[in-house]
């Protein structure tokens, strides 16, 4: 195959070190004199009192927060930049070499090396090591690393995979030096891990020696507030000076009166439903295809996002990755159509109590979701409503996201409703590959279809947009016929500050905190 040379020269590079990479500063010079902060209300915290950003969603707070860095990063177009790599070369199809920063620093002081990343990449696989991310090691399908020179690795894939850049830029696949018990995590970000409290509270310094120059911000707190009304009342309080989720119906409110600091940016976040494949009603297909139809999604996202921004989904990507949204696909709204669809199944009320029954049992089905996303619980309920209406009974409740899926996982649950990002690396493969592939990561609801794993495989092997384009357009039509993950709509992100943040942007990704122009006005 060709060899596809690194686009971006270190002139390049230079213009871009301010940008994504140094993930949060603050542009007044006095900021370490007066000791300035910024305390972010957000809608999760740290999974434990030392989350190692290689796994989960610990990544995205870290990397929200300054602490850790990845190879290569996202700019505000969701294009690939150097970030901790200078230059990156695919070699053939299954070999990537990296160039590495020479002056780069760990928070501990110490340099940076193509064995350091070699090691903290290690240890993504090592089974009982706290930064074990068996999903992101799927994604990579990283064969070997070889160590070239101090500043040079060789990152060779078991199989061709398109998508390897790609997911190099996902927070977890950070660069990290194993911690001690004085300095836990240690990443080479512009701010340094000072401390965290499990589903609380995640806070950090400034670090002087940042190679992309010390940060003018003080320190960072982002407190964990699931609720975002109590969220919006911190901010009134004074308690916060920004929210990053804000609640949708206060901020139309707001948007109405005028006078407040708003902020929205379309990102790639879809509210969607996880279903249980693997048993239980929902493993028929006819009743499947009915709950899809009895949605109605313009009126969902009306109801739940006050029109603050949103779009009913016909499929699993929005309007604006148009390079890889399926344009031809519709999820329509016919609660008649479904209802015959029922009754033509055999799937009807035979008693007279107003809910249908499948293999002589009535269909009572049980759908969770969880806090961290304002819009979530409104949605959850019109949901129901909606499904009432074609004779299915479904009883609804809000949990806990992990324990969402550990029910669903194991049969208690029938439903799940999330908010995910469908392309935070960019690239169309995370998001079926993770939640749809028979061995994804996340594909806990059973489903398993092997014309689906062999187009993503297919997916993967491709490397020219133009051969992946109609592979990832067949993914998605697959996806909206067997409906293993029944999209609702896609999401925009609004924020509100406290009237003195200056510089904050929304990336599309939601993995960058804001832009390095941030700053707070006393």
């Amino acid at each position: 195959m060709a060899v596809k040379r690194n686009p971006f020269e270190a002139t390049q590079f230079r213009t871009l070190v301010a940008g994504v990479a140094t993930a949060l500063t603050l542009s007044a010079s006095a900021a370490h004199a007066e000791g300035k902060e910024i305390i972010v209300a957000s809608g999760f915290g740290p999974t434990s009192n030392i989350p190692d950003p290689r796994a989960r969603q610990n990544g995205w707070l870290a990397n929200r927060a300054g602490v850790s860095e990845t190879l290569i990063g996202l700019d505000y177009e969701m294009n690939m930049v150097p970030r901790l790599a200078i230059a990156f070369e695919n070699m053939s199809e299954t070999e990537w070499k990296i160039t590495l920063r020479e002056d780069v620093l760990f928070h501990d002081g110490t340099k940076m090396t193509a064995e350091a990343v070699r090691e903290s990449f290690a240890k993504l696989s090592e089974e009982g090591h706290p930064g074990h991310n068996p999903r992101l090691v799927s994604l990579l399908g990283i064969a070997e690393i070889e160590v070239v020179d101090p500043l040079t690795l060789i990152f060779r894939t078991e199989a061709p995979n398109a998508a390897f850049l790609w997911s190099l830029t996902e927070p977890s696949a950070t660069v990290l030096k194993e911690g001690t018990e004085e300095m836990p995590i240690i990443g080479t970000g512009p701010f340094v891990f000072d401390m965290a409290e499990t589903d609380k509270t995640y806070q950090v310094t400034g670090f002087a020696d940042y190679w992309g120059g010390a940060p003018k911000l003080d320190r960072l707190v982002i407190d964990a507030i699931p609720d975002a009304s109590v969220a919006a009342l911190a901010l009134q309080a004074g308690d916060v000076d920004l929210v990053t989720h804000y609640p949708e119906p206060e901020f139309a409110r707001l948007k109405e009166e005028g006078g407040a600091q708003l902020f929205s940016a379309p990102t790639g976040r879809l509210f969607f439903i996880q279903v249980n494949m693997s048993d239980g009603p929902l493993a028929n297909a006819t009743l499947r295809e009915a709950v899809s139809l009895s949605l109605d999604r313009d009126t969902i996202v009306a109801a739940s996002l006050v029109g603050v921004g949103g779009q009913a989904a016909q499929g699993i990507f929005p309007a604006n990755m148009a390079s890889w949204t399926n344009a031809d696909l519709s999820l329509p709204y016919d609660p008649a159509v479904a209802m015959g669809m029922l009754d033509d199944a055999g799937i009807v009320d035979t008693d007279g109590n107003g809910i249908r029954e499948l293999d002589g049992e009535d269909i009572v089905l049980q759908m969770r979701s969880y806090e961290g996303r304002a819009a979530l619980r409104p949605s959850l309920e019109i949901s129901q409503a909606m499904l009432s209406q074609i004779g299915l009974q479904v009883d609804i409740a809000m949990g806990e996201w992990g324990a969402n899926n550990d029910a669903l996982q194991a049969g208690e649950i029938d439903m799940h409703l999330q908010a995910w990002g469908t392309a935070p690396q960019g690239d169309p493969d995370y998001f079926p590959s993770t939640l749809a592939a028979t061995d994804g990561a996340y594909n806990i609801g059973g489903y398993s279809n092997p014309e689906l794993d062999a187009l993503l495989e297919k997916g993967r092997s491709l490397f020219a947009t133009e051969d992946r384009q109609p592979v990832y357009a067949e993914i998605q039509a697959i996806l909206n016929e067997d409906l293993p993950l029944i999209p609702l709509f896609h999401k925009t992100q609004v924020s509100v500050g406290n009237g003195k943040v200056e510089g904050y942007r929304i990336h599309p990704a939601e993995t960058y905190l804001a832009t390095p122009d941030l700053t707070v006005v006393e």
